[in-house]
Protein backbone atom coordinates (compact mmCIF):
# COMPACT_ATOMS: atom_id res chain seq x y z
CA UNK A 1 0.00 0.00 0.00
CA UNK A 2 2.63 2.42 0.90
CA UNK A 3 4.57 1.99 -2.43
CA UNK A 4 1.41 1.94 -4.07
CA UNK A 5 0.91 5.71 -2.73
CA UNK A 6 4.46 6.66 -3.48
CA UNK A 7 4.23 5.62 -7.02
CA UNK A 8 0.88 7.55 -7.54
CA UNK A 9 2.25 10.65 -6.00
CA UNK A 10 5.24 10.75 -8.55
CA UNK A 11 2.79 10.55 -10.85
CA UNK A 12 1.85 13.30 -13.11
CA UNK A 13 -0.31 15.93 -11.64
CA UNK A 14 -3.37 16.64 -13.25
CA UNK A 15 -4.26 20.26 -13.89
CA UNK A 16 -7.49 21.73 -12.63
CA UNK A 17 -9.73 21.39 -15.29
CA UNK A 18 -11.07 24.80 -14.45
CA UNK A 19 -7.74 26.58 -15.37
CA UNK A 20 -7.30 24.75 -18.37
CA UNK A 21 -10.97 26.01 -19.64
CA UNK A 22 -9.95 29.42 -18.38
CA UNK A 23 -6.88 29.08 -20.62
CA UNK A 24 -9.17 28.63 -23.45
CA UNK A 25 -11.51 31.08 -23.13
CA UNK A 26 -8.81 33.34 -22.53
CA UNK A 27 -7.68 31.96 -26.14
CA UNK A 28 -10.60 32.29 -27.88
CA UNK A 29 -11.47 36.23 -26.71
CA UNK A 30 -7.84 36.71 -28.19
CA UNK A 31 -8.64 35.36 -31.61
CA UNK A 32 -5.60 32.58 -30.72
CA UNK A 33 -8.70 29.94 -31.09
CA UNK A 34 -11.96 30.46 -33.04
CA UNK A 35 -15.47 29.85 -31.16
CA UNK A 36 -15.79 26.05 -32.48
CA UNK A 37 -12.34 24.98 -32.10
CA UNK A 38 -12.24 26.13 -28.56
CA UNK A 39 -15.27 25.04 -27.35
CA UNK A 40 -14.84 21.87 -29.12
CA UNK A 41 -10.89 21.48 -26.40
CA UNK A 42 -13.70 22.95 -23.60
CA UNK A 43 -15.58 19.48 -24.18
CA UNK A 44 -13.23 17.44 -24.67
CA UNK A 45 -12.41 18.40 -20.70
CA UNK A 46 -15.79 17.27 -19.45
CA UNK A 47 -14.08 13.26 -18.47
CA UNK A 48 -11.50 15.22 -16.23
CA UNK A 49 -13.84 18.16 -14.93
CA UNK A 50 -16.61 15.09 -13.83
CA UNK A 51 -13.54 12.95 -12.23
CA UNK A 52 -12.21 15.65 -10.04
CA UNK A 53 -15.68 17.31 -9.41
CA UNK A 54 -19.21 15.73 -10.70
CA UNK A 55 -21.76 14.90 -13.37
CA UNK A 56 -23.56 17.98 -12.38
CA UNK A 57 -21.46 20.63 -11.66
CA UNK A 58 -20.15 19.95 -15.13
CA UNK A 59 -23.31 20.43 -16.59
CA UNK A 60 -24.02 24.11 -14.43
CA UNK A 61 -19.86 25.18 -14.51
CA UNK A 62 -20.34 24.05 -18.54
CA UNK A 63 -23.88 26.75 -18.79
CA UNK A 64 -21.95 29.61 -17.37
CA UNK A 65 -18.67 29.16 -19.08
CA UNK A 66 -20.59 29.15 -22.46
CA UNK A 67 -22.26 32.48 -21.25
CA UNK A 68 -19.58 33.65 -20.16
CA UNK A 69 -17.63 33.23 -23.29
CA UNK A 70 -20.12 34.95 -25.89
CA UNK A 71 -20.75 37.74 -23.55
CA UNK A 72 -17.20 38.49 -24.19
CA UNK A 73 -17.22 37.35 -27.52
CA UNK A 74 -19.43 40.02 -28.22
CA UNK A 75 -18.67 42.99 -25.87
CA UNK A 76 -14.92 42.44 -27.88
CA UNK A 77 -16.20 42.51 -31.57
CA UNK A 78 -18.74 45.60 -30.20
CA UNK A 79 -15.41 47.61 -29.04
CA UNK A 80 -14.20 46.72 -32.67
CA UNK A 81 -17.11 48.45 -34.12
CA UNK A 82 -17.09 51.06 -32.61
CA UNK A 83 -13.39 51.50 -33.79
CA UNK A 84 -14.41 51.17 -36.86
CA UNK A 85 -17.06 53.96 -36.75
CA UNK A 86 -19.39 51.26 -37.52
CA UNK A 87 -21.74 51.67 -34.99
CA UNK A 88 -22.50 54.76 -32.35
CA UNK A 89 -20.18 54.64 -29.23
CA UNK A 90 -23.29 54.51 -27.16
CA UNK A 91 -23.75 51.17 -27.89
CA UNK A 92 -23.28 48.57 -25.14
CA UNK A 93 -23.61 45.01 -24.31
CA UNK A 94 -24.86 44.31 -20.60
CA UNK A 95 -24.44 41.14 -18.59
CA UNK A 96 -27.61 40.35 -16.38
CA UNK A 97 -25.78 41.17 -13.32
CA UNK A 98 -25.41 44.50 -14.99
CA UNK A 99 -28.96 44.83 -16.49
CA UNK A 100 -29.90 44.28 -12.60
CA UNK A 101 -27.68 46.86 -11.11
CA UNK A 102 -29.05 49.66 -13.52
CA UNK A 103 -32.60 51.07 -12.84
CA UNK A 104 -33.32 52.65 -16.00
CA UNK A 105 -32.48 49.52 -18.07
CA UNK A 106 -33.93 47.04 -15.66
CA UNK A 107 -37.50 49.48 -15.52
CA UNK A 108 -37.15 49.76 -19.48
CA UNK A 109 -37.16 45.76 -19.92
CA UNK A 110 -38.91 44.28 -17.23
CA UNK A 111 -42.22 42.99 -17.64
CA UNK A 112 -45.05 44.34 -15.42
CA UNK A 113 -47.34 41.85 -13.71
CA UNK A 114 -49.92 43.95 -11.56
CA UNK A 115 -47.47 45.71 -8.99
CA UNK A 116 -44.62 43.41 -9.59
CA UNK A 117 -41.49 43.84 -12.44
CA UNK A 118 -39.97 40.89 -13.69
CA UNK A 119 -36.71 40.78 -15.30
CA UNK A 120 -37.23 38.17 -18.50
CA UNK A 121 -34.54 35.44 -18.98
CA UNK A 122 -32.12 37.67 -19.85
CA UNK A 123 -28.09 36.76 -20.64
CA UNK A 124 -27.21 39.53 -22.57
CA UNK A 125 -28.96 42.80 -23.20
CA UNK A 126 -28.15 45.15 -26.31
CA UNK A 127 -28.78 48.97 -25.33
CA UNK A 128 -28.09 52.40 -26.94
CA UNK A 129 -27.25 54.15 -23.85
CA UNK A 130 -28.17 57.96 -23.39
CA UNK A 131 -25.67 59.16 -20.92
CA UNK A 132 -26.62 62.60 -20.50
CA UNK A 133 -30.26 61.59 -20.46
CA UNK A 134 -30.65 58.08 -19.10
CA UNK A 135 -34.15 57.95 -19.45
CA UNK A 136 -33.87 58.24 -23.27
CA UNK A 137 -31.48 54.88 -22.96
CA UNK A 138 -33.15 52.55 -25.58
CA UNK A 139 -33.49 48.85 -25.58
CA UNK A 140 -32.01 47.27 -28.86
CA UNK A 141 -32.04 43.18 -27.77
CA UNK A 142 -31.81 40.48 -25.26
CA UNK A 143 -29.78 36.95 -26.01
CA UNK A 144 -29.67 33.91 -23.97
CA UNK A 145 -26.98 31.47 -24.28
CA UNK A 146 -28.12 27.97 -24.04
CA UNK A 147 -26.19 24.69 -24.32
CA UNK A 148 -29.13 22.56 -23.48
CA UNK A 149 -32.46 23.74 -24.62
CA UNK A 150 -35.21 21.82 -23.28
CA UNK A 151 -38.08 23.78 -21.92
CA UNK A 152 -36.03 27.16 -22.30
CA UNK A 153 -37.25 27.38 -26.12
CA UNK A 154 -40.42 28.29 -24.39
CA UNK A 155 -39.28 30.80 -22.10
CA UNK A 156 -37.82 32.57 -25.02
CA UNK A 157 -40.34 32.05 -27.40
CA UNK A 158 -42.87 33.40 -24.03
CA UNK A 159 -40.29 36.25 -23.13
CA UNK A 160 -40.86 37.46 -27.03
CA UNK A 161 -44.62 37.35 -26.66
CA UNK A 162 -44.53 39.34 -23.80
CA UNK A 163 -42.47 42.06 -25.51
CA UNK A 164 -44.88 42.33 -28.17
CA UNK A 165 -48.03 42.87 -25.78
CA UNK A 166 -46.42 46.25 -25.19
CA UNK A 167 -46.00 49.10 -26.92
CA UNK A 168 -43.54 50.12 -24.53
CA UNK A 169 -41.33 47.07 -25.65
CA UNK A 170 -42.62 45.42 -28.74
CA UNK A 171 -39.47 46.67 -30.83
CA UNK A 172 -37.20 44.41 -28.14
CA UNK A 173 -35.54 42.01 -30.18
CA UNK A 174 -34.79 38.61 -28.85
CA UNK A 175 -32.36 36.31 -29.73
CA UNK A 176 -30.18 32.98 -28.93
CA UNK A 177 -27.64 31.47 -29.09
CA UNK A 178 -26.97 27.71 -28.60
CA UNK A 179 -24.64 25.13 -28.88
CA UNK A 180 -27.85 22.78 -29.46
CA UNK A 181 -26.56 19.96 -27.43
CA UNK A 182 -30.16 18.00 -27.55
CA UNK A 183 -29.81 18.53 -31.85
CA UNK A 184 -32.86 20.89 -31.67
CA UNK A 185 -31.69 22.79 -34.93
CA UNK A 186 -30.98 19.87 -37.25
CA UNK A 187 -33.01 18.51 -40.25
CA UNK A 188 -33.36 15.08 -40.71
CA UNK A 189 -35.91 12.94 -42.18
CA UNK A 190 -35.57 10.14 -40.07
CA UNK A 191 -36.79 11.39 -36.98
CA UNK A 192 -40.71 10.47 -37.04
CA UNK A 193 -41.52 12.99 -34.77
CA UNK A 194 -40.45 15.97 -37.14
CA UNK A 195 -42.40 18.33 -39.51
CA UNK A 196 -40.69 18.22 -42.79
CA UNK A 197 -37.32 17.03 -41.05
CA UNK A 198 -37.57 19.87 -38.52
CA UNK A 199 -38.28 19.77 -34.89
CA UNK A 200 -41.40 20.78 -33.22
CA UNK A 201 -38.56 23.33 -31.51
CA UNK A 202 -36.64 24.56 -33.84
CA UNK A 203 -40.67 25.21 -35.96
CA UNK A 204 -41.46 27.27 -32.95
CA UNK A 205 -38.52 29.55 -32.04
CA UNK A 206 -37.75 30.23 -35.97
CA UNK A 207 -41.17 31.34 -36.06
CA UNK A 208 -41.05 33.34 -33.33
CA UNK A 209 -37.80 34.84 -32.47
CA UNK A 210 -35.63 36.92 -34.23
CA UNK A 211 -32.81 34.95 -34.51
CA UNK A 212 -30.79 31.97 -33.34
CA UNK A 213 -27.17 31.21 -33.92
CA UNK A 214 -25.75 28.00 -33.73
CA UNK A 215 -22.20 27.10 -32.49
CA UNK A 216 -21.75 23.04 -33.19
CA UNK A 217 -18.85 21.61 -35.66
CA UNK A 218 -21.28 19.57 -37.94
CA UNK A 219 -24.21 22.30 -38.20
CA UNK A 220 -24.68 22.14 -41.57
CA UNK A 221 -25.04 25.37 -44.59
CA UNK A 222 -28.17 23.36 -45.86
CA UNK A 223 -29.95 23.29 -42.25
CA UNK A 224 -29.40 27.33 -41.95
CA UNK A 225 -32.50 29.62 -42.95
CA UNK A 226 -33.31 33.18 -42.50
CA UNK A 227 -33.15 33.13 -39.13
CA UNK A 228 -31.39 29.89 -37.81
CA UNK A 229 -27.59 30.34 -38.57
CA UNK A 230 -24.10 29.05 -37.88
CA UNK A 231 -22.27 31.10 -35.39
CA UNK A 232 -20.12 32.58 -37.41
CA UNK A 233 -23.11 34.83 -39.09
CA UNK A 234 -23.82 36.26 -35.13
CA UNK A 235 -21.51 39.09 -35.65
CA UNK A 236 -21.85 40.34 -39.06
CA UNK A 237 -25.64 40.13 -37.97
CA UNK A 238 -25.19 42.32 -34.74
CA UNK A 239 -23.77 45.16 -36.90
CA UNK A 240 -26.63 45.15 -39.67
CA UNK A 241 -28.99 45.10 -36.02
CA UNK A 242 -27.49 48.22 -34.63
CA UNK A 243 -27.17 49.94 -38.13
CA UNK A 244 -30.98 49.18 -38.53
CA UNK A 245 -32.67 49.77 -34.99
CA UNK A 246 -30.70 52.90 -34.41
CA UNK A 247 -31.63 54.76 -37.96
CA UNK A 248 -35.27 54.51 -36.62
Amino acid sequence: MKKEKKEASNGPIMKDPKSEIESLINAIIHGRLTPKEGWRAIKQLKDPYVERYSEQAWHQYIGNTFEEMVYKLISGRISQLKQGNLIPESVNVLSQSQVKMNDVVYRKIAIRYNNYLILPDIDICFVDQDFANPWNTSIIGIASCKTSLRERIAQSCYWKLKFLSSDITKHIKVYLITTDNDNDFSISEKRKTHYNGKSRNRIISEYELDGIYILRDDFREEWESEKVKRYDALFDDLAKIFKKELSR
